[in-house]
């Protein structure tokens, strides 16, 4: 018997482990997953702000890009939540206080009815009812009387239990207002939180582009300082900024759009105004099919994308840092009795919206796809010293044997522009 009650007992204890454990394990706090991921997210975004973007390869600059798209995204997607959970309790609220006015009328409703029907009980209690019945001789008429008697009764009991029924209803809709409104001052104050954190992350995002601006222009006037000493890594150079500049319109655009998706009528206005890029014919190695035309009234000036800043020299916009040396040729060229005309930088959205036209709106379309494959052929974006203002297209450039390509083959090497070999009008400060 003993053996038997000791076995009882451990068996008693393994039960009750059994039943207790997932009780401890629920009773566990656990990791909220989205939580967790939004704080990943927001530690790598600052680490990536800090990237030091002048020893920073390309690669590392992409990763640290998408590292504060993510965050960024992230942080927007957690604050429109908040903003619609905040509606919604307020919803509810509005709800709850709309239900508790019915009910209170019905309650009204319903206790004047009570009292009238307490006062008609008391003028003709249901007592007179029942001894009217007993009296009656006539079975027919008795037994409708009962009924109605049993109907009237059943009625107010009906409305003696549609009142609890209403009152236990607005204790209810008072809970649920009140339960609805503790939820919104809690999100309220979240809102607020992420506001401040969607704010940060945005300032994330422009500590990096601010720096990558600051990059690209230093490398820029390395690249044109070295092109008389060095033109092969002169060429590496600009090309490397090219890339980023390009890629940097590409966020630029991505950010446009995440903004005309959050705010439609705003979009459409936005798109009103845009000016569509103009058109433009290559070949399948991404050249150009003809040069560009001169930019008309001299125009020009301003910040390019990637900070570059852009001047105007005899209505030809380039690079600042190639300004003089444009104008000494333009002046040579004029005092040898020859214009020269053409265009200069290219903003990289304008090649990014043709790659969306003729190659597809994916980013492997818009940035990997071979420029043979879309049609018609057109280059990739960050392929093109036009997108960092340090090429120019020639008018009247469009074979070698017009004047104006002999005159530049003669003498643009003096003032630092060298010709891609299978463009003719097409000179820049690294022969690409």
């Amino acid at each position: 018997m003993r053996r038997r009650s000791l076995a009882g007992t451990a068996a008693a204890a393994v039960l009750a482990c059994g039943l207790l454990a997932p009780q401890l394990v629920e009773s566990a706090p656990r990791q909220d997953p989205r939580a967790e991921r939004e704080k990943v997210q927001a530690e790598q975004a600052a680490l990536a702000a800090d990237l030091n973007t002048t020893k920073a390869s390309k690669e590392e600059i992409d990763a640290a890009l998408q590292a504060l798209n993510d965050n960024l995204q992230t942080q927007e997607a957690a604050l429109a939540r908040t903003r619609d959970q905040i509606a919604q309790a307020k919803q509810d609220i509005a709800d709850a206080e709309a239900a508790i006015t019915r009910l209170e009328e019905e309650i009204v409703s319903l206790r004047d009815e009570i009292r009238r029907r307490a006062v008609q009980a008391y003028v003709s209690p249901p007592g007179d009812d029942v001894f009217a019945v007993l009296e009656s001789n006539d079975f027919v008429s008795a037994s409708n009387k009962q009924f109605y008697l049993e109907l009237r009764s059943q009625d107010d009991a009906d409305v003696n239990d549609r009142l609890n029924g209403a009152i236990s209803e607005v204790d209810y809709q008072r809970e649920k207002a009140e339960a609805a409104r503790v939820l919104a001052e809690t999100k309220e104050a979240e809102q607020a939180e992420r506001t401040e954190a969607v704010r940060e992350a945005k300032a994330q995002k422009q500590e990096l582009a601010t720096k990558l601006e600051a990059t690209i222009n230093s490398q820029i006037a390395r690249s044109i300082e070295l092109q008389k000493t060095d033109r092969a890594l002169a060429k590496q150079i600009a090309e490397q900024q090219a890339a980023l500049v390009a890629r940097l319109a590409a966020e630029k655009a991505a950010t446009e759009e995440a903004a005309r998706s959050a705010a439609q009528q705003a979009a459409q206005q936005a798109a009103q105004s845009q000016t569509p890029a103009p058109p433009s014919t290559q070949n399948p190695d991404g050249g150009e099919n003809s040069p560009l035309p001169p930019i008309p009234g001299g125009g020009g000036g301003g910040t390019g994308t990637g900070g570059i800043a852009l001047c105007t020299v005899g209505g030809i916009t380039v690079n600042c840092a190639i300004q003089a040396q444009v104008g000494q040729l333009l002046n040579a060229a004029r005092a040898d009795g020859l214009a020269l005309s053409g265009g200069g930088y290219r903003d990289p959205s304008q090649q990014i919206e043709l790659r969306k036209r003729h190659c597809g709106t994916s980013y492997f379309a818009i940035y990997q796809m071979s420029p043979s494959s879309c049609r018609p052929p057109t280059a990739r974006p960050g392929q093109s010293q036009h997108e960092i203002g340090l090429a120019i297209d020639f008018s009247n450039c469009s074979s070698r044997g017009t004047a104006c390509y002999q005159w530049l083959a003669a003498n643009a090497a003096r003032f630092g522009f060298y010709n891609l070999p299978s463009e003719p009008w097409h000179w820049s400060t690294t022969g690409s």
